[in-house]
């Protein structure tokens, strides 16, 4: 499910089957770094609406989270998602462990996007979809 009106109206109803939210988490410094910015951006999208579209009905991608020295927002939203009904919170990063246990988090390899075609932005991603949408399934399975 995407973050949207439509799905959000259904997703109260459908708790026992969407127990999972996908919070995407950036790490930000707009004093410079805009092209790193960016590329965490994109392909953090690609991948985590890749894997949304895989788990239909099955997990909420949510919007991305922008951190730069305080990193408790992204923890707060999981809490609250936790309290309104998600068994499982996954921060989709491209940063080194700073959010709860590893086991909450899958990191992103990011990699420079501008002078790639579509086809292979979608080729790069292949691989770490692959390994998100099986981080997945482990945390269902525990």
């Amino acid at each position: 499910m995407l973050f949207n009106y439509r799905d959000l109206k259904e997703l109260k109803h459908q708790l026992e089957y969407i127990d999972t939210a996908i919070i995407p988490v950036i790490e930000v410094d707009y004093r410079g770094q805009l092209m790193a910015i960016v590329d965490q951006y994109e392909v953090i999208q690609m991948l985590t609406l890749d894997a949304e579209n895989q788990f239909k009905g099955r997990v909420l991608l949510v919007p991305p989270v922008q951190v730069q020295e305080d990193y408790t927002l992204p923890v707060v939203i999981g809490e609250q998602l936790k309290g309104f009904g998600m068994k499982h919170i996954l921060f989709v990063t491209p940063m080194t462990s700073r959010l709860e246990t590893a086991e909450d988090q899958f990191k992103v390899n990011i990699f420079p996007l501008a002078s790639m075609d579509d086809h292979f932005k979608q080729e790069m991603m292949e691989g770490q979809v692959k390994d998100l949408m099986r981080r997945i399934i482990a945390m269902w399975n525990k």
